[in-house]
């Protein structure tokens, strides 16, 4: 059983889980829920997660179009503290990954996060 201390963290992030879609929606941790993740489908190993605590308020961010196993696995949440707005990203790239393309889509995702109007959409908890 996992234990935590009263102080517990407000978000956990986890790479490499080595979790199926399925696996990790069958994971529980006492007094969080599961936010945005990724997993792989056809390679083995990798994946990435992030768990908020139940009583945050939270959105993910969809940015599933933008991850490739191994390159970028890259999920975001967003958490809406009084006025300020919050975005986590929990980010993997594997060693054998790509660099060059791991660059390039990360910048496209930091550029599309910081338009006004943005084309990333979400998806409410």
């Amino acid at each position: 059983m996992l234990s935590l201390p009263a102080e517990a963290p407000h978000l956990i992030c986890f790479t490499e889980n080595h979790l199926k879609d399925y696996e990790l929606n069958n994971t529980h941790i006492p007094k969080y829920k599961l936010g945005a993740n990724y997993c792989r489908k056809n390679l083995k190993q990798g994946g990435v997660c992030i768990y908020l605590r139940e009583t945050l308020k939270y959105t993910n961010i969809y940015l599933l179009k933008y991850s490739k196993e191994q390159d970028i696995e890259i999920p975001a949440s967003q958490l809406n503290i009084q006025k300020e707005k919050l975005i986590i990203l929990c980010i993997y790239r594997a060693p054998c990954g790509n660099f060059d393309c791991f660059l390039n889509k990360l910048e496209i995702i930091f550029n599309s996060l910081y338009k006004h109007n943005s084309n990333i959409s979400h998806v409410v908890k």
